[in-house]
């Protein structure tokens, strides 16, 4: 069988032509090199980032333990290791339970060995280095932080407290992209590690940046508050104001006009200054009584003659008393004085403004191609109400119209879209050859089992050829004739007047010719193929028909 099999291969071989061959061979270099690696590619595990931002410390402990534990990983430099999707959680649940990654730093985990032989100063020295880890390892804790630094200066202690200088520190911080650190946090990072080291006070510790952004100014050397720093500080509490109310326009006017049609900028001047005021109001109105006083004097005599006064009659009472001749009228005196004081009412307040009243704000407003007057004086109007615009205290408010230029804009758009339109391009020159490259491999494939199928019939065409004949020859018929039987049906092989196979009915006058066992077993397989694969055995025939023909020609 394998025989036959290499007997046919290298006929249809010598049949192909050069430019074939070298195509059939390219083929099968091509599918035995593509077909192993996309097997590889379809059953190798996808890994996902489980570590990054390593130190080359933590990194060589955490591929030791993927070696040990038999985990397959990836590295990317130094700093970040891969393992596979799905196990992910696990390797950092198990390396979380074994304290790994410790973010390069020494701990408190260095006394954890035999201290004997070290000298005080070496104690000292090592004291400070762990805590300097654990502090790094505590803040590096924080989401806003990437890495982080720190310094502690612990002088000599000395006889006297006035000579003693203080505890010191720095810190230096690398802030996580798109998450900066806010005054608050680094406040609350001064007084972490002002509370972790003795004698250190907040003042006394210096927060910078890896930019070399000063964030924490700490003291001078006399203790008080660097000016710098408390300009920065005011300066950043104008500019989150700011912030805040270019925030609020920003969204009024994206809901009404559509984003990126405004600009809005904002600035806020807070007073710093710290009054005290006390006032004092009189209000003369209202009446309180202070005090009254009233003086009353009464005298009555009944001797004496009462005699006229010329001139006096306006001072007697009336009426006038007469009195007979010989009569005496009694003296009356009385005098009544009342004296009423009153309070004046005061109203005494004492009132303390602490620094950072919003002393003016102004504010500035672009709008694009809004021409109507009417509204820009509406937009005015709703912005000054949701930012609290006072004109009594100088704040000023400009809305204004202009055509926005979005070349640039436009340009990037474009650009994106032109790529976007390659890339798509591409995508579908890469589908239509891989489409067309399989189209060919599947018509080559056709074409090399039609070539196969024709060695085969040329293998069987001589063992066919002379079973036929003899067939035909036995039934006295020809090779057109037993060729016109295939294939036929046996009705219609009866009006056709054609015997079927593959023992032809012959009249007894008829004269069989001597057949022989070997002629006979072939006319036994002739038939047997021609009623399993008529169409097969057709073929074959019309080949032979076809032949003949040409050579008669």
């Amino acid at each position: 069988m394998f025989t036959n099999i290499i007997n046919q291969f290298l006929s249809f071989w010598r049949r192909q032509k050069p430019y074939q061959r070298v195509l059939l061979v390219g083929i099968t270099l091509v599918l035995v090199i593509v077909v192993p690696v996309l097997i590889n590619l379809a059953t190798q595990p996808s890994y996902s980032v489980a570590f990054t931002g390593l130190s080359e410390t933590d990194a060589g402990q955490i591929v030791a333990v993927l070696d040990t534990q038999s985990i397959t990983y990836q590295l990317r430099g130094t700093g970040t290791i891969l393992v596979p999707s799905d196990q992910v959680y696990k390797v950092r649940l198990m390396l979380a339970q074994n304290g790994i990654p410790q973010g390069g730093t020494v701990g408190f985990e260095m006394f954890d060995g035999s201290t004997l032989g070290m000298t005080e100063f070496t104690q000292k020295v090592n004291y400070q280095r762990a805590l300097e880890g654990e502090l790094e390892r505590t803040i590096a804790s924080l989401d806003s932080i990437e890495a982080v630094q720190v310094h502690i200066v612990t002088p000599e202690k000395t006889l006297l407290q006035g000579d003693q200088a203080p505890t010191t520190a720095s810190i230096t911080i690398k802030e996580r992209v798109g998450n900066p650190l806010t005054k608050v946090q680094v406040r609350s990072i001064t007084a972490l590690v002002a509370s972790a080291v003795e004698g250190l006070k907040p003042e006394n510790v210096v927060v910078v940046d890896t930019n070399g952004n000063l964030l924490a100014a700490g003291t001078d050397g006399s203790g008080v508050t660097g000016a710098v720093g408390e300009v920065d500080n005011r300066r950043s509490a104008e500019l989150g104001i700011a912030a805040d109310y270019e925030k609020k326009v920003k969204n009024l006017l994206d809901t009404t006009l559509g984003p990126n049609r405004s600009v809005v900028r904002a600035n806020v001047m807070l007073d710093w200054t710290q009054q005290e005021v006390t006032k004092q109001t009189f209000e003369p109105t209202p009446a309180a009584v202070r005090s009254q006083q009233t003086l009353s004097e009464a005298y009555t005599s009944n001797g004496g003659s009462i005699s006229g006064i010329p001139g006096a009659s306006s001072n007697l009472p009336t009426p006038v008393a007469t009195l007979a001749e010989g009569e005496t009228a009694p003296n009356t005196y009385q005098r009544s004085e009342t004296t009423t004081n009153y309070e004046i009412t005061n109203s005494q307040s004492h009132q303390v403004i602490p620094p950072g009243e919003i002393k003016r704000v102004s504010l500035a407003v672009l709008v694009d191609g809004i021409t109507d007057q009417q509204v820009l004086d509406t937009l005015s109007q709703s912005i000054s109400s949701a930012v609290g615009i006072d004109a009594a205290r100088g704040d000023v408010i400009s809305v204004q119209t202009l055509a926005f230029d979005r070349s640039y804009y436009d340009a990037q758009a474009a650009a994106l879209a032109s790529q976007d339109q390659t890339q798509m391009y591409i995508n579908i020159g890469i589908a239509v050859a891989a489409a067309a490259l399989l189209l060919f491999i599947f018509w080559y494939v056709l074409r090399v089992l039609r070539n196969l199928r024709m060695a085969s019939v040329q293998v069987w065409s001589p063992l066919l050829k002379r079973g036929v004949e003899t067939a035909a020859l036995s039934a006295g018929f020809g090779v057109p004739q037993i060729a016109k039987s295939i294939g036929m049906t046996p009705d219609e092989k009866a009006g056709s007047g054609i015997p079927s196979l593959p023992l032809p009915v012959v009249k007894s006058s008829q004269k069989i010719p001597a057949v022989t066992p070997e002629e006979e077993q072939m006319v036994r397989v002739v038939a047997r193929l021609a009623e399993d694969k008529p169409t097969n055995v057709a073929e074959i025939i019309q080949l032979w028909m076809n032949q003949d023909k040409s050579q008669n020609g």
